[in-house]
């Protein structure tokens, strides 16, 4: 039981937990929300296109790219050795022709000219290039989107629309096929490639067709077997080798039929990579059938994986697979034939790209379009998470951070604020780098964990303010003001000086008549709170009057009072405090049912005040004689029936004060006699009875003081006929009649004094 309480009180203690974490949890919160939200907008995709993914590719560098596509680029180099025109597209068109009878005895699996030949340049070098294109049932061309607007008659209103400009008709009707490269606009570097054109009707792109024929080519037999289970009326109508498919039939259309078979497949989760996993076909075929099986869901646009800057894909130049290239060069590859970006720098015909930064070059639209293939080819275009992912993610993230910082201190929290967000970005390094998984970085590093840290800060601050706050005002009600507003200043090893400072200054000390007596008659929980109401009401006193207390003993009060540039103001202050304190505990022992009489003693003199005792258990008091001087003249209010005596040199010049001097008195412990006074009220308070009375004291003293004890006794006497509650009369009487003798002496000796050591009664 007594195990499971602190458990119990803990559990208690969480809701304050949340309630005082509340403003720290919604901003954080609301962190996570608009980076959740951000994700969704441009700006979102713009920052993370712009920064996020430019920092992942410097991160990751260049990459070697699959060997499967090889660029044919028509440079101003084979221009030169060639003597052709600048402008490729002013070729003869026997040299295309030539070029591709060569590629072809490499026996590669496809040849993509991105060149479109859309003018007539003499009926033989067209039908050469026809035939030539004809031949081996292999190459794609490419054709281009023109874009028209046409202004409606009588109307400010407009309709656009796009055409397809294609080559002419005897080149494209002897190609494999023909599509328009395109590439998305962005604000600066070229980042994705269309997949298909639905504005134009759903045409297929450049490198999406090109792979396609390059997946039925190099795997017709294993697309066959796949088809004859999921559409056998379908497989059986194809011919049985893509040779046959490409002489007889319309590919396009065909690959078409297909695709929409194995799509309907496919939106059976998993049914058709379980197929192509269950046929076992051969590696290199069971790698192409997967990369073509990932763009199945119909996607429009892709992000390239760039493998590097310029010339990161293998290139040739025209020239020199013209004439001739080492066997095996091209066997079973896709060849890219297209401009280079320096055949002609003045149209600008190149793409800047992340790795253009470094040296400015730009890609050409061949190698742009080289490397959509090869993405797609090799399965590595980059993959973002979908909407729906990067919203739960983000959210995820910002939810992490912030319990992180709820539940830990503040810079234990921000370590693992910074060791999370290092895993983060490292994890986003890995996942682009192994799995082309590309993870936002500036919204969560950038956006949100800044936000949730500076939320975190400011919180903390202001926690740390409050705390710091708190701890002055509890510092405040033990240390005086100054001392407490100077410690961030002081050396560390200095906020817990133990020399003190000597300077001058009164001390007050406080003690409650017969309060041993009322301590054993009273219960302890009623005494401590008739304690704490009485202190309640005597400290603030203390305070207003510019003293400050530096101990607490049992039902005794110590207090000082330092003021060294002002010491008669000083001294003002404490014997006001004073008198204020006694009218006020005579207002309230109106209240209690337990009076409460305090005495008072008040002494001055150079005292050292500081912090006391060792590591573990300091103390801020005063130390010093008029420290032991004022406990003692308090005490000799028990012997004198009074409530406030002070010394002669704290009432030393002072006006406004209604004071009788007592004498000489030799206190115990005090080597040297001490001068007292009673300080009985102010004088606007004193009245003729006041008045009459300490002349009849002052008179009665000067004659104890001359050791005129008869005398000194019968005036005592005479004083308490008038007024028999005076306390100070009574002691001298008392004291008086305890004389065995009273020798008569001489005026002009030392003045009487008292020794309160031997006094009993």
């Amino acid at each position: 039981m007594k195990r499971a309480l602190p458990a119990f009180k803990h559990f208690l203690s969480l809701p304050r937990f949340f309630i005082a974490s509340s403003k720290l949890f919604l901003l954080s919160a609301l962190a996570g929300i608009l980076g959740s939200i951000l994700c969704l907008t441009p700006l979102g995709l713009y920052l993370e296109e712009e920064f996020g993914l430019a920092w992942l590719f410097a991160a990751r560098g260049a990459i070697a790219p699959p060997e499967d596509v090889v660029i044919i680029s028509a440079d101003i180099t084979s221009a030169e050795i060639l003597h052709l025109p600048d402008d490729p597209k002013n070729w003869p068109r026997e040299y295309y022709a030539r070029l591709i009878n060569q590629l072809n005895l490499q026996q590669p699996s496809i040849i993509a000219l991105n060149i479109v030949f859309n003018e007539n340049r003499g009926e033989q070098g067209d039908r050469q290039l026809a035939e030539a294109i004809a031949q081996n049932h292999n190459v794609i061309l490419s054709n281009y989107l023109k874009h028209k607007i046409i202004p409606m008659s009588g109307s400010a209103d407009a309709v656009s629309f796009e055409s397809v400009i294609e080559s002419i008709d005897t080149i494209t009707s002897a190609a494999l096929g023909t599509a328009p490269f395109l590439i998305p606009k962005t604000s600066s570097t070229v980042k994705q490639f269309w997949m298909n054109k639905t504005s134009a009707g759903d045409l297929r792109t450049f490198p999406d067709l090109v792979f396609q024929c390059h997946i039925f080519k190099a795997a017709y037999p294993e697309i066959i077997t796949l088809l004859q289970s999921v559409n056998p009326t379908l497989a059986a109508k194809l011919p049985d080798s893509f040779t046959e498919l490409a002489s007889e039939h319309g590919v396009i259309e065909t690959i078409e039929r297909i695709h929409s078979a194995f799509t309907k497949l496919n939106s059976v989760e998993g049914k058709l990579e379980q197929l192509i996993a269950a046929a076992q076909f051969p590696a290199k075929q069971q790698h192409l059938l997967g990369s073509w099986l990932k763009v199945m869901d119909g996607q429009k646009s892709l992000y390239l994986n760039h493998y590097g800057n310029i010339g990161a894909i293998k290139t040739i130049p025209f020239y020199q697979a013209f004439e001739h290239l080492p066997p095996e060069t091209l066997r079973g590859k896709v060849v890219m034939v297209g401009l280079s970006e320096n055949i002609e720098p003045e149209k600008n015909l190149g793409f800047y790209t992340f790795f253009s930064d470094a040296n400015g070059q730009t890609s050409s639209p061949i190698e742009i379009a080289a490397t959509a293939v090869a993405n797609l080819i090799d399965n590595t275009w980059l993959k973002p998470l979908d909407v729906a992912q990067q919203l739960l993610m983000l959210l995820a993230w910002g939810i992490l951070l912030t319990a992180v910082c709820l539940a830990c201190p503040f810079r234990p929290a921000m370590v693992l604020v910074m060791l999370l967000s290092g895993a983060y970005v490292y994890s986003a390094y890995y996942g682009f780098t192994t799995a082309q998984i590309w993870l936002p970085l500036i919204i969560p590093i950038g956006m949100q964990m800044p936000m949730i840290v500076t939320a975190a800060a400011i919180m903390h601050f202001r926690q740390t303010h409050q705390a710091k706050f708190k701890m002055q005002l509890v510092l405040r009600h033990l240390l005086p003001k100054e001392i407490v507003d100077n410690i961030p200043n002081q050396p560390e090893n200095r906020v817990m000086a133990t020399s003190g400072k000597l300077m001058q200054g009164v001390c007050m000390a406080t003690d409650i008549n017969d309060y041993t007596k009322l301590s054993e008659t009273t219960p302890p929980s009623i005494l401590i709170e008739l304690m704490n109401a009485y202190y309640s009401a005597i400290f603030p006193l203390v305070n207003d009057h510019g003293g400050y207390i530096t101990d607490l003993a049992g039902d005794g009060m110590y207090a000082v009072w330092l003021n060294p540039e002002n010491r008669k103001q000083m001294h003002i202050n404490a014997c006001q405090a004073a008198l204020a304190i006694k009218s006020t505990i005579q207002h309230f022992n109106q209240t209690q049912h337990l009076p409460l009489i305090t005495r008072f003693g008040l002494a001055c003199g150079e005292i050292s005040i500081g912090h006391t005792g060792a590591p573990g258990r300091y103390v801020y008091r005063a130390i010093g004689d008029p420290v032991n001087t004022a406990s003692r003249i308090e005490g000799l209010n028990k012997y004198l029936g009074t409530q406030i005596l002070v010394t002669a040199e704290v009432v030393d010049d002072l006006t406004g004060f209604f004071l009788r001097d007592l004498g000489l008195f030799k206190l115990k412990g005090k080597a040297k006699s001490v001068h007292v006074f009673e300080l009985m009220m102010t004088m606007g308070q004193a009245n003729a009875r006041a008045h009459a009375l300490a002349s009849a004291f002052a008179n009665a003293l000067m004659c104890f003081q001359a050791k005129q004890w008869a005398t000194a006794l019968a005036t005592f006497i005479a004083i308490s006929k008038d007024f028999p509650e005076d306390g100070p009369t009574l002691f001298f009487i008392r004291h008086l009649q305890s004389l065995t003798a009273l020798p008569e002496t001489a005026p002009h000796e030392t003045p009487a004094l008292i020794d309160i050591s031997p006094i009993t009664f």
